[in-house]
């Protein structure tokens, strides 16, 4: 499919709606669940808003069928969902300004919701668009061009949200969240969509059948449990700088811009990297480094230890958003490239409450270092899946490229 912007153009537009990612998750990874702790909310309670924000992206494959099959009002399948979503979730986010966690949890959730699921739209459809301009020798390219663009909002939103957490509170954040959000609209409004589809991009119910294949299965079971022992460290670790720690807002700040750095070092080394040792290899190696990750947090006892792993972390997180994201793209059917790679990434979504929900849960029992440690042993288990499962998907690949 062919747009009246260049190549380039798009791939800034990309970088900018995942710039827009990475300011919703300055908040959700540094301060959400510091947050409502500072507010009362009790432990089970964060964690199960924690959940329920991520059951939007587990129906994220929804939003992938509506813009693969309905043109919105004649404006195309992917622009205008990206534009509504955008703007639904900056409304959403700075209403929740006036809302009291502890007095008013149950509208908060509601309101986190609307926002999350407003997100979902225009990420679901900004994904459906890349995997339609995209040729597979630019797969790599494209991810990491929006990877980095999240590390950046990442970066940046983590420290100016923890000077404003501190100087005006948690709530200020979403203020702020609210105007920022609505940013990439400018070149959004600028991009129009061909008024028919290729004959190849036309979509067929039929193509939903290679999901079922078990080549398909054994990587949709290997993407659920990656994600959730990755989330499971990361989701944790501002918890732990925070309730265990005792850190300040503003030092989860700058744990969060570190982080970004090593996102963006990460991203910036990536492409040349699936060059070099190819994607397969490149999976493998993430999964072997969120490992080690995992038990580094285990023994991390000091503020310098945390901000100095925080660099490293970053650059195993720019790995495992990008790498299985690229493979993702190189095996999905352009027929119904937004609901296949909305599947894909659905799956992982589920993986990610999964993680936030168990590794939450399970802190009163075995401690922060006792759960880094499990975690890290479950993921190591995960290896020998992702061999059998990239060996077997390696046709599809070939099929899709050609």
């Amino acid at each position: 499919m062919q747009t009246n912007k260049s190549r380039n153009f798009l791939f800034y537009m990309f970088g900018a709606l995942y710039f827009v990612q990475g300011v919703i998750q300055a908040y959700q990874l540094n301060f959400f669940k510091p947050h409502l702790n500072a507010e009362g909310i009790p432990p089970d309670k964060i964690a199960t808003l924690a959940g329920l924000a991520l059951v939007p992206f587990m129906l994220k494959w929804v939003f992938g069928i509506l813009s693969d099959r309905v043109n919105f009002f004649g404006k195309g399948y992917r622009v205008p969902y990206m534009a509504l979503g955008v703007i639904l979730s900056a409304v959403a986010f700075g209403s929740a300004f006036w809302i009291n966690p502890a007095d008013q949890f149950t509208t908060m959730a509601v309101v986190i919701l609307i926002a999350v699921s407003a997100m979902t739209l225009f990420d679901a459809t900004a994904d459906a668009l890349a995997v339609d301009i995209t040729e597979p020798e630019d797969h790599a390219r494209v991810q990491s061009v929006m990877t980095g663009g999240r590390a950046a909002g990442f970066i940046i939103l983590s420290l100016v949200f923890g000077i404003i957490a501190e100087r005006m509170g948690f709530s200020a954040i979403f203020l702020a969240m609210g105007v920022i959000i609505l940013f990439p609209l400018i070149m959004v409004f600028q991009v129009k969509e061909p008024d028919q589809r290729a004959e190849r991009e036309k979509f067929e119910w039929s193509a939903f059948k290679q999901l079922i294949r078990p080549n398909y299965l054994l990587y949709i079971f290997f993407i659920v449990m990656a994600w959730t022992t990755f989330q499971g460290i990361d989701g944790l670790v501002t918890l732990y700088m925070s309730d265990e720690l005792q850190i300040s807002p503003a030092i989860l700040g700058r744990y969060g811009m570190l982080k970004g750095v090593g996102m963006v070092i990460g991203a910036l080394i990536l492409g040349w990297l699936i060059n070099k040792v190819g994607i397969k290899n490149a999976a493998l190696s993430t999964v072997s480094m969120v490992t080690v990750g995992g038990f580094i947090f285990s023994r991390a006892t000091s503020l310098n230890t945390i901000l100095i792993v925080g660099v490293l972390w970053g650059v195993v997180v720019a790995f495992h958003w990008t790498v299985y994201a690229t493979y993702s793209m190189g095996i999905t059917d352009k027929r119904i490239a937004g609901s296949m790679f909305a599947i894909l990434m659905t799956v992982g979504n589920i993986g990610i409450g999964a993680g936030e929900a168990l590794a939450t849960r399970f802190v009163d029992d075995l401690g922060y270092s006792g759960v880094f440690s499990a975690i890290a042993l479950i993921n190591l288990g995960l290896i020998p899946i992702l061999f059998f499962a990239l060996r077997g998907l390696q046709k599809e690949r070939e099929k899709f490229a050609g």
